[in-house]
Formats: structure tokens, sequence, C-alpha cells
């Protein structure tokens, strides 16, 4: 197809053509507001888009819904970088049974500016914390946190639980748990291989990957 001309009489051959294709090129449809958007960005193109939105978490193993939903929240959550809040929100990501205590809520053990995860009993959450989780965990908590905020480590309370069935007529359907609760590291990680800060906090490049001495 032969598009109208814009230049003079006097113009090149080439100059002709390159102005052929140049005006063609405007045929391509180039839906730039539909990639922009986190329902309408084909599914390929949704992790530029979240970098183009500077998102901090991103896992490839997310669902498309999950993906779409970080993206959509981007802006606000960078705005609520560095709050606890924004701690919340990625906890509750992964398990929103997850405690976060902060040190003014334990003053006795927590130093001022420091806090601590308390992952749930094995019988409330139905999440398995392995060690891949749990350095997910750390990783991302490193990336959102407020930078005065120092992480003491993560926690897991354990419990041991015993159940039996009291009746002479075996009826019976009484069950007792007792539980011990300690502070018990999660995975028991190997601090003193990574590279620390003075607070003793694990440093993590821009990879998100922890440092090893």
């Amino acid at each position: 197809m032969t598009y109208p001309t814009l230049l003079p009489p006097a113009s090149t051959t080439l100059e002709k053509a390159l102005e052929q294709v140049a005006i063609g090129l405007t045929d391509i449809p180039t839906p730039v507001r539909d990639i922009w958007s986190p329902a309408t960005c084909p599914i390929e193109l949704l992790p530029w888009l979240a970098w183009g939105l500077s998102i901090d978490i991103w896992d490839s193993s997310w669902s498309e819904a999950r993906k779409r939903a970080a993206v959509a929240d981007a802006i606000a959550f960078q705005r609520r970088k560095g709050t606890p809040a924004s701690l919340r929100t990625v906890l509750d990501r992964i398990d929103p049974l997850i405690e976060l205590v902060e040190w003014f809520a334990d003053r006795d053990t927590l130093d001022p500016y420091t806090f601590r995860l308390e992952l749930p009993l094995r019988a409330q959450s139905n999440v398995v914390y392995d060690e891949g989780l749990v350095t997910s965990i750390l990783r991302d908590i490193a990336q959102v946190k407020p930078v005065r905020a120092h992480m003491l480590a993560v926690f897991r309370v354990k419990a041991d639980a015993e159940a039996w069935l009291l009746s002479a007529a075996r009826v019976g359907g009484l069950a007792r748990m007792d539980a011990a609760a300690d502070v018990t590291s999660a995975t028991q990680p190997e601090w003193a291989t990574y590279l620390q800060t003075a607070n003793g906090e694990p440093i993590v490049t821009a990879t998100a990957a922890f440092m090893e001495a």
C-alpha cells in the first residue's frame, strides 16, 4: 500500500521509501495502555511491568492471579514500604498466622528498634516451614523492613501434644493437649556463615541473597 507523501518533489527514492516504511509502522497495533495495566498486560510481559514499577518481591512460581495482584498493589506498597504495615503485608502473603513482635511489645527480651517473627504451631497452620520458605521470609523482610529496625531471628513455638481417651466403658471422647513452648529457631540458620551488620543482622546483596562469610 502506498501512502500519501509529505516530502518535496526533489526527494530521493531512498527518502520516499523510508517515509513509506515509517508511515506503515503506524498500522502496527501498539497496545501501550494494555501493557501498562496489571489486569490486561500479557502474562509473558508481566515480570517486565513488575520491574518497571520497582517491585522488590517477585516469585516466578506465583500464580497468575497473585502476580497481577502484586503489580496492582505496587504503587500503594511502595508508599507503605519501610513501615510495619509493609511487613504485615509480606507476612500475610505467606501465612497470616505469623506474629510480628516489636521491641515495645516485649521490652524484656528485645532491644529498641528490633523485632522478631513467631511462626505458628504446626497444628494451627497448613504452611510447611522448611528451610527454603524460612530463607524466603528472611529475604523478603529484609527488602521491606524499616531501615532502623533490625530482625532478631525467626522463632517457631514447638508443641509436644499428647492425647488419649478416658472412659471405662470406652465411649469417652476426652482429649487433653499439653503444649510446651520454647523459642527454638525454626530451621536454626547458621547465622555465623553470613556476613552481618553490627547489629547481628545478615547482609543482603542487591540480588536479595545473603552474603556468606
